[in-house]
């Protein structure tokens, strides 16, 4: 039944926004009753966080691991990671958009570690003279921005992991 109502929780989300989507529409998808729905989650948002937290903790866990490298490196692995979190959670991938202001509460630390995590590895990029803005922020909001609506564009292209990868060097990396 956790399952079920994750699935219902993720389709509904993605398709008509976090906002919009009531707990009854969530149960009525999963065949769940709400009495079951409430005995596993306490409320919509935080069937949210159970599908979205695991992959920031991915996300966060991944791009510190980059850390390391040298910032050219770094910002590939940043890319690769794009990749591979499009490949294996493209649901909740989708999800993001969909994120309004009250669920964005929910989530908020989460997003603040990732984005501490990908500004660390951006500021030794600026440091390093790579960045096509100069900026490590304007970088990190580049990636905000396009990374995901990129994957999308690409989502069923027979060369989808190359033209991202070259997109994404193209908006971040100076001379590519």
């Amino acid at each position: 039944m956790r399952e079920a109502l994750l699935a219902a929780g993720a389709r509904q989300f993605a398709r008509r926004g976090v906002a919009t989507v009531s707990v009854e529409e969530i149960i009525a998808e999963a065949d769940v009753s709400r009495a079951t729905f409430y005995d596993i989650f306490s409320s919509k948002y935080k069937l949210l966080e159970e599908l979205l937290n695991p992959i920031f903790d991915i996300a966060i866990s991944a791009v510190r691991d980059q850390a390391p490298h040298p910032p050219l490196a770094a910002l590939e692995g940043l890319i690769e990671i794009y990749l591979q979190l499009w490949t294996v959670h493209r649901e909740g991938l989708l999800l993001i958009p969909a994120v309004d202001s009250e669920a964005f509460r929910h989530l908020a630390s989460r997003h603040a570690a990732l984005n501490a995590a990908m500004l660390g590895l951006l500021t030794k990029a600026e440091h390093a003279d790579l960045l096509r803005n100069g900026s490590a922020v304007y970088s990190l909001k580049v990636i905000a921005r396009t990374a995901i609506p990129l994957l999308r564009v690409y989502d069923g292209h027979v060369g989808a992991a190359s033209l991202f990868r070259d997109a994404m060097k193209s908006l971040l990396v100076k001379g590519h």
